[in-house]
């Protein structure tokens, strides 16, 4: 029984992960510290000072420096996460149904029982691995999409796991995830998604060769869209997973449109008005080169009459 025991599993396990983090940021603020590219270890090493350099990343900046700002606070920062899970945790006894029934002040331990059905989530999450690793490549904001992507997926699945074991009654659980999540979800997917079909479909219309092609393929994509709207509105009760398919489906024709608009660049587009501007520019030019002309075959008999 996890009551009995003074230290629980997960306790130990995320305490163990901080005490790596706090030991590999010290190591990492130590070694930082004695490299450099003009002096060597030694020479660093007396230049700074044996106490300074170790006091420094130790004491978290305060009698010393860490060296390497960026990953001193990496490494730091995983420790301080996993330690507030470790005690957490150990504050709650891990889920011991005993240890709640006394905090809830019940006679009885209350009822679970665990989750049942299909889940997206390893599905967009498998799809925000995809976005982070063609944006590590292709382009920066890609990549940077894909991380808020990631972080969306990791937050809503935790938000799920837990409200699915809330109670034992699977209607109470629902309720009780889609007030939490729903504020959230419903504005920040739909900002993601607006951006992210806008995107993908902006790199394909600009990629195509000519302005016709792109016309055609915004008003196949609009009526695909629209049919796939009306459909699964039509038959409310479709099938989740049906509904699934059509989602990852769509998302993996913008990403790959997306990805072959941005490997073969923008077309050339002439700005508005550019051939009128070169036609009024040639004909200034021969009118301007006319009157040259003409003053030149004014001035030509008069100087020749001067001359005479």
């Amino acid at each position: 029984m996890l009551r009995s025991r003074m230290l629980t599993p997960g306790f130990k396990l995320y305490f163990g992960i901080a005490l790596f983090g706090l030991l590999g940021a010290f190591v990492f603020g130590v070694n930082t510290e004695l490299q450099s590219d003009a002096l060597t270890v030694r020479d660093n090493l007396d230049e700074a000072g044996i106490i300074s350099v170790l006091t420094g990343p130790f004491t978290i900046g305060w009698k010393g420096a860490v060296g390497n700002h960026m990953g001193y606070t990496i490494w730091l920062s995983m420790a301080v996460v996993a330690g507030f899970l470790a005690f957490l945790l150990i504050a709650f006894r891990d889920a011991d149904p005993e240890a709640v029934a006394q905090v809830a002040h019940t006679d009885s331990v209350p009822l679970t029982k665990a989750p049942a059905g299909a889940s997206y989530m390893p599905v967009l999450g498998a799809f925000a691995l995809g976005v982070i690793g063609i944006g590590w490549i292709v382009n920066r904001g890609v990549f940077f999409a894909g991380l808020a992507l990631m972080a969306a997926v990791v937050g809503t699945w935790t938000i799920r796991a837990w409200s699915e074991r809330a109670t034992g009654d699977d209607a109470v659980n629902r309720q009780i995830y889609h007030r939490v999540i729903d504020p959230l979800r419903i504005p920040i997917v739909g900002a993601f998604l607006i951006a992210f079909l806008v995107l993908g479909l902006s790199r394909v219309l600009l990629a195509v060769p000519n302005k016709t092609s792109s016309s055609i393929i915004f008003g196949v994509a609009a009526v695909v869209f629209f049919l796939v709207v009306v459909g699964i509105a039509l038959v409310p009760r479709l099938s989740r997973s049906v509904i699934v398919v059509l989602l990852v489906v769509g998302g993996l024709a913008v990403l790959g449109g997306g990805i072959y608009g941005i490997a073969a660049g923008p077309r050339e587009v002439e700005p508005h008005g550019a051939e009128h501007t070169e036609g009024g520019t040639e004909g200034h030019t021969d009118e301007g080169t006319g009157s040259e002309a003409g003053t030149e075959s004014e001035s030509t008999p008069a100087e020749a009459g001067a001359h005479e």
